[in-house]
């Protein structure tokens, strides 16, 4: 894979973060949410969440981008959502579709925890939707473990949630940056 670069995320960048995220989705919860959330206006209000949440991130969140010959291939978002003993939230993790499996997620990963690491927090989670088994998958092998379960209404749906949790970063930061 060509070389990955990472970069601090902006308010200017929302539509394109918001195009990816609907795209993702748009795969991969096929058959776990509702097809009319997913065929509607998906990207509409993504663009809308993302424009709002870029424009309001807290100094202790942040938006990371991967990118590849400065084209946006993934994103990370951060949140300050401590839970459960756990320093931070990873609210988002998505990788351009046809670009999954080259690393790129895995990247995007050990920097967000770097960068944790740096503010003095040592630890995150994330939520992943129960029947995603390629991103369980992904997590798994990046030393995330399952931890509790939660059910919420997702797109209109009633859905369960696997928490996935990283009590320390050594094992992810070990992992090699083109994994």
């Amino acid at each position: 894979m060509k070389n990955i670069s990472i970069r601090q995320g902006l308010a200017a960048d929302a539509p394109i973060i918001a195009a990816l995220h609907a795209a993702s989705w748009r795969i991969a919860y096929r058959g776990l949410l509702l097809d009319e959330y997913l065929d509607n206006d998906l990207a509409g209000e993504r663009a809308q969440h993302w424009s709002e949440k870029m424009a309001n991130l807290k100094d202790n969140e942040f938006v990371l981008l991967a990118e590849i010959d400065k084209d946006v291939v993934g994103f990370i978002a951060v949140m300050d959502v401590p839970d459960a003993g756990y320093k931070a939230l990873v609210d988002n993790l998505h990788v351009v579709p046809h670009l999954k499996g080259h690393g790129i997620g895995g990247k995007l990963m050990r920097a967000a925890a770097r960068k944790l690491l740096a503010d003095g927090r040592n630890n995150f989670y994330l939520w992943v939707l129960e029947g995603n088994h390629p991103a369980e998958k992904f997590y798994t092998s990046i030393s995330g473990r399952p931890a509790d379960r939660k059910q919420s209404d997702f797109g209109g749906k009633e859905t369960w949630a696997t928490r996935y949790v990283w009590d320390d970063f050594n094992e992810l930061l070990v992992g090699i940056d083109g994994a």
